[in-house]
């Protein structure tokens, strides 16, 4: 009998210091996370490699566009939103695409994923960082922003991803 009741605690034991170090290596990714997002920054992971896309990096290459917004607590609205495709944002990158799929991720860790022939067709793939001439607001103030990816061709708004860090073709 006591041989169990010292096994169980062992695993017990053994259980919270597992779930410890699990939180603190994840909260350092999340605050990793959190300071890029502050600096209106997104990573671009590549071929093993790593590049930091600025703001304005990301504006240079911006143009307005239409799209549907709708929302499980609002009726579809069509929004002027201004972004940057993002095949255009790869192709000043020299990134190949082609055949890979493009994975976008959150501060929250929620993620979407492109294919490449979606990516391909022409204003369709947006990094959105304006909806109606305003900007999209911080995650702290109840924001979608700095970033959002908006897929012009899906009318329910489903494939968005907001407060984007990354960017990973793979």
């Amino acid at each position: 009998m006591k041989r169990r009741v010292t096994i169980v605690v062992m695993l017990i034991i053994t259980l919270i210091i597992i779930i410890f170090i699990s939180l603190n290596i994840n909260r350092t990714y999340v605050e990793k996370q959190k300071e890029i997002l502050s600096k209106a920054e997104i990573i671009l992971k590549y071929d093993d490699e790593k590049k930091v896309l600025t703001k304005d990096m990301i504006m240079f290459y911006s143009e307005d566009f239409e799209a549907v917004l709708d929302t499980s607590t609002s009726d579809p609205k069509t929004h002027i939103y201004t972004g940057v495709q993002l095949k255009d944002l790869l192709k000043e990158n020299n990134i190949d695409f082609k055949d890979k799929v493009i994975i976008i991720r959150a501060v929250d860790g929620y993620s979407v994923a492109y294919s490449s022939e979606e990516i391909s067709m022409d204003k369709n793939v947006y990094i959105a960082f304006m909806e109606d001439g305003k900007y999209l607001g911080s995650r702290d103030i109840g924001g979608r922003g700095p970033y959002e990816s908006i897929v012009v061709s899906d009318i329910f708004s489903n494939r968005r991803c907001k407060w984007i860090t990354e960017i990973e073709v793979k």
